[in-house]
């Protein structure tokens, strides 16, 4: 009979199948050693976008190539100590040239053993358009994805309506109400300290925090914490997910790895609209928005952005026609026949003109 694999031969058997479908991914990705931030796989679209050959990739530090190490040096030790899940960070790298380019990256630790010792990092911005997905295989939205925002005073002021899948409640039941009321008693301070890190690196800080649910008890979420910009100086977007779309627990199953890659590239899409939505109307200004979906809410803000359909199924890796369904649920909770009479209820302030140019847009 044969021996059975050791715990470090089936994790080296799993690296070598993360690594692979990291290699033939479709997004801008690379693995990298935490802590010292060594190359260890990049995918094809990182070779084109770095301009750099492959192999010298795999012997650079992302480290040498930041404009401000140290910041990120720390970023990447709470990482590997385990007091952050991930975090979304827009800084200065190098070009092969001497130049620099500002981006931002979504960094995303492995596992939950500490101290961690690698993590997957993708490229959020950079290049004019999102990486290409195949889309011959439709992509389900990861259930309980919840987006949100919060005002200056932590009140919840913005809330989709699959807070009522994670946890129990109602949309509507949480708007106005203190943010810290929901959560554990011994986890505020570990909110607080998230917030913190996101404010100092104008970026996105991710961690747990167990959550009060509709029955009284509490559960363990995964939740990423924004600044807001925009008109609300002091207020916080946030995304909230079950631990189990949380930190990337490598496994051979191809399928699951690519999976955990787009739920990635969802919660920073999702959660940078969240961020930028302080120009957008609130829940209790418009209760309709509490009945959205995170989805719908993503599609709905960069509408009212003036982006069009085509363009927003690119940025969020859907077909045109699903982004049309979902405007068509948007119009129904809503009680409009139109992108015009939608606009005209969430961008009240503008004038006939700049709603008729924005759905013009849009179209």
């Amino acid at each position: 009979m044969a021996a059975a694999a050791t715990g470090t031969e089936v994790a080296s058997e799993a690296d070598r199948s993360l690594e692979a479908m990291v290699r033939a991914s479709s997004f801008p990705l690379f693995v990298i050693r935490l802590p010292d931030s060594t190359f260890t796989e990049v995918s094809e679209p990182l070779v084109q976008f770095a301009g750099r050959p492959r192999s010298e990739l795999l012997r650079m530090r992302l480290l040498d190539y930041v404009i401000d190490p140290d910041v990120a040096g720390q970023s990447l030790e709470l990482l590997a100590e385990g007091k952050l899940d991930g975090y979304t960070r827009r800084a200065g790298y190098r070009q092969p040239g001497g130049g620099y380019v500002s981006l931002t990256i979504r960094v995303t630790a492995f596992a939950d053993e500490c101290p961690r010792t690698r993590a997957l990092a993708m490229i959020i911005d950079g290049e004019p358009e999102a990486p290409s997905v195949d889309l011959s295989e439709p992509l389900e939205d990861p259930a309980g994805f919840v987006l949100g925002t919060v005002d200056e005073q932590w009140r919840i002021d913005r809330i989709t309506n699959e807070v009522g899948n994670l946890l129990g409640h109602d949309a509507a039941s949480l708007l106005g109400r203190s943010a810290f009321t929901t959560v554990h008693p011994e986890d505020i301070s570990q909110l607080l300290l998230l917030a913190s890190q996101a404010t100092a690196r104008h970026g996105g800080a991710s961690g747990r925090v167990r959550l009060r649910n509709g029955e009284g008890g509490w559960l363990q979420c995964r939740i990423t914490v924004l600044p807001l910009a925009g008109s609300a100086p002091g207020g916080f977007a946030f995304a909230l997910s079950s631990v189990t779309a949380g930190p990337l627990v490598p496994t051979t199953r191809t399928r699951e790895l690519e999976d955990h890659l787009r739920r990635i590239g969802r919660e920073v899409t999702a959660s940078g609209v969240a961020a930028l939505a302080s120009e957008m109307p609130t829940a209790l200004e418009v209760p309709e928005l509490s009945l959205l979906t995170a989805r719908e809410y993503e599609i709905v803000v960069r509408l009212a952005g003036g982006e069009r359909p085509p363009a927003i199924a690119r940025r969020l890796f859907l077909s045109e026609s699903t982004v049309r369904n979902h405007l068509t649920s948007v119009y129904r909770k809503f009680g409009v026949m139109s992108q015009g009479e939608l606009l005209a209820r969430l961008l009240p302030q503008a004038g006939p003109g700049d709603r008729a140019r924005a759905g013009d847009a849009a179209q």
